[in-house]
């Protein structure tokens, strides 16, 4: 179990979203996720079924060109999408890990964000409708 996080369905529309179980403070860690590469033929495969919506762009210069993905076998899978995010996330190539922590302090059963972009301040579009 995570100290910070507990999933629950929001909509249909949106489907399952990550909460905080408590208070969260500015740059604490709450989550480390372990990612499995993807290799790329492998990839090709997946991107045609559900599992392409929870693929991270792995860009370590050690893995590429064969490894261009990853997928995370953590909780933080369900951390929706924000224009407005409360998280950041940052790759570990080192460790094949990402890490994601509070932007700015987070209140007990606030919905967990990052921007799918990467970037926290990224405004373009990504591959879904938003739904806020």
């Amino acid at each position: 179990m995570n100290e910070y996080i507990k999933i629950r369905r929001i909509s249909k529309g949106k489907g399952k979203g990550a909460f905080a179980k408590k208070d969260i403070k500015k740059k604490t860690v709450i989550d480390v996720a372990n990612v499995i590469l993807i290799p790329n033929n492998d990839y090709r495969k997946i991107k045609k079924t559900v599992l392409f919506d929870y693929i991270y762009i792995w860009e370590d210069p050690k893995h590429k060109p064969e490894f261009k993905n990853a997928i995370t076998l953590s909780i933080s899978q369900f951390i929706n999408h924000s224009y407005e995010p409360n998280i950041k996330y940052l790759y570990d190539y080192k460790n094949k890990a990402i890490e994601f922590s509070a932007i700015r302090e987070i209140k007990e059963g606030e919905e967990l964000t990052v921007n799918y972009n990467g970037l926290v301040d990224d405004k373009s579009p990504v591959w879904f409708n938003v739904l806020d």
